[in-house]
């Protein structure tokens, strides 16, 4: 039986413990032996690389562009830039405009150095239209809508 206990395992509490003693308990420790099982991924686990192609995951989820447009669509929205099925344009609302714009600064600026030139060129070009299209609309003294007014600029 005595056999068997020193097969076990060790539970070690090193909460207590100072950096010295910790040291020499790593020391006294067997090595174990080292298997691949470690190494594998889980089967339920989804391991994405970064492609060349704008960011895109070779599995087809979101990328940094998705996050970009969809950021800039916003925007396009809010200026009344964006035109529904039926034909009417969506209400500006310069407030919410601003906001978007400025998270895609935002954005621009913490990822500054590690974008590919597509997904830079993206973020750039776009930011300069919204802006010019912001500046076109608080020149032309649109503003928030009506607070009487729904969507679509209708009455409710």
């Amino acid at each position: 039986m005595s056999e068997q206990e020193n097969k076990g395992f060790k539970v070690v509490d090193k909460r207590g413990m100072a950096d010295e003693e910790k040291g020499k308990i790593e020391e006294i420790s067997p090595p174990k032996p080292q298997d691949d099982a470690g190494n594998r991924e889980s089967p339920g686990s989804v391991h994405r690389e970064k492609s060349p192609e704008g960011g895109k995951s070779p599995v087809g989820g979101p990328s940094f562009l998705d996050l970009v447009m969809s950021l800039q669509m916003g925007a396009m929205v809010n200026l009344g830039m964006v035109q529904a099925g039926d034909g009417r344009r969506s209400p500006v609302n310069l407030p919410d405009a601003k906001d978007s714009i400025d998270l895609l600064d935002v954005l621009k600026e913490k990822t500054k150095g590690n974008l590919t030139e597509e997904e830079s060129g993206v973020i750039t070009e776009g930011l300069y239209h919204l802006r010019m299209a912001y500046m076109a609309a608080f020149k032309a003294g649109v503003s928030a809508p009506n607070a009487g007014q729904g969507p679509g600029g209708e009455e409710k």
